[in-house]
């Protein structure tokens, strides 16, 4: 009997094992230093050996040894990698998925909070509510607001998933699988980080906000899919607000429930140590960067539905015409450059390519011409 109850514990043992995700320790936090013993980046993820990360100059790097709370890491990519994606999938995107254009706009926006006890000292007077109201909470009802004004419908939930361990995010996925059932076009996970106030203060615009953070867990079945989205985001958010992204962690502890939808996103929004309306300023920004990475145009004063579509008067040709509109100008380009490779002048690109025109139209409207007399 006391064998098979040993045996069940070492079970258990195993069992939680392997669902341990990393987790966030509370004053204590990690310094990644390059190889000229400069601080490239600042985190509270518990890091390992292997992990990536992107900077906010889009620096891309990958710890190579850890000692205490020093990680040591090597530079890996020093190409603007968020930009050149953010081009691809601007410019490319529709030709692989023209039917979007057809579609109506998804603008649900799912919010929650797998670590809904988070909170900001300064403003709350506390790191960690055991009730598991924290101010996270109130970020994420700004976060709410601020896609209302931008023409989305958000879906802001606050179930609490206390204690503050591993096992949160096995609790939080249940909450996941819940609002999936409204079927958002995108999912934020709205977390806090904790580190020392300087790693996320940033003035943009003249207003004292805190910087976000995008993680993204490494080993989830959409790993891959989510990396590129994040990199999309951070274009995004450069291209708006440069700065306001203060990079992205890619975590190896876990996927975060993110291998449950394709456009899930963990957000971290300041730090403990800074103020929560700062956080507040912050994410609002960040709110606005959301329409355009999803594929839906912003609420304004000339479009107030704030949909896709041809566009109108007022507004202008809407983002996905002006999609089709470049596919249309890389084909033209496209063929002209291949008559001239194959040709070897411009002169002989153009004969060819009036030789072809006659030939092909005369076929089509002789058999249309042909079809009509029989009929």
């Amino acid at each position: 009997m006391k064998m098979i109850k040993y045996k069940n514990i070492m079970l258990l043992t195993v069992l939680l094992l392997l669902v341990t995700v990393d987790v966030k320790a509370e004053n204590m936090y990690y310094n990644m230093v390059d190889d000229s013993g400069k601080i490239v980046y600042t985190t509270g993820w518990k890091v390992r050996i292997g992990d990536e990360f992107i900077t906010e100059d889009n620096n891309r790097y990958q710890i190579t040894s850890i000692q205490g709370e020093i990680a040591y890491v090597k530079l890996l990519e020093k190409k603007d990698v968020a930009k050149l994606s953010h081009f691809f999938v601007s410019n490319f995107a529709g030709l692989l998925e023209l039917q979007r254009v057809y579609a109506q706009d998804n603008k649900k926006i799912a919010i929650y909070h797998t670590h809904n006890d988070e909170a900001y000292v300064p403003s709350d007077g506390t790191e960690s509510s055991d009730s598991g109201n924290g101010g996270i909470i109130k970020v994420g009802n700004v976060f709410s607001d601020a896609l209302a004004k931008e023409g989305l419908e958000p879906i802001h939930v606050d179930t609490n998933h206390v204690p503050h361990d591993d096992m949160a995010y096995e609790r939080s996925r249940r909450t996941v699988v819940q609002l999936l059932k409204q079927s958002p076009a995108a999912i934020f996970d709205i977390h806090r980080d904790a580190t020392p106030p300087e790693a996320y203060q940033a003035n943009i615009n003249g207003e004292d906000i805190t910087k976000i953070q995008l993680v993204v867990g490494k080993y989830g079945p959409t790993g891959k899919q989510i990396e590129e989205y994040a990199l999309q985001m951070k274009a995004a958010s450069d291209e708006q607000y440069p700065g306001l992204v203060k990079g992205i962690f890619f975590a190896k502890g876990g996927d975060y429930n993110q291998d449950l939808h394709p456009k899930s996103m963990l957000l971290e929004v300041g730090s403990h140590t800074n103020n929560r309306e700062a956080a507040e300023r912050g994410i609002a920004m960040f709110a606005a960067v959301v329409p355009s990475v999803i594929g839906v145009t912003s609420a304004n004063n000339s479009n107030i539905e704030g949909k896709s579509g041809v566009g109108t008067p007022e507004a202008g040709i809407s983002g996905s015409v002006k999609s089709i509109g470049w596919i249309i100008l890389f084909f033209v380009i496209g063929t002209a450059v291949f008559l001239f490779l194959s040709t070897g002048s411009m002169r002989e690109a153009k004969g060819k390519l009036s030789n072809f025109r006659r030939k092909e139209f005369a076929n089509f409207w002789g058999k249309k011409y042909n079809k009509d007399k029989e009929k």
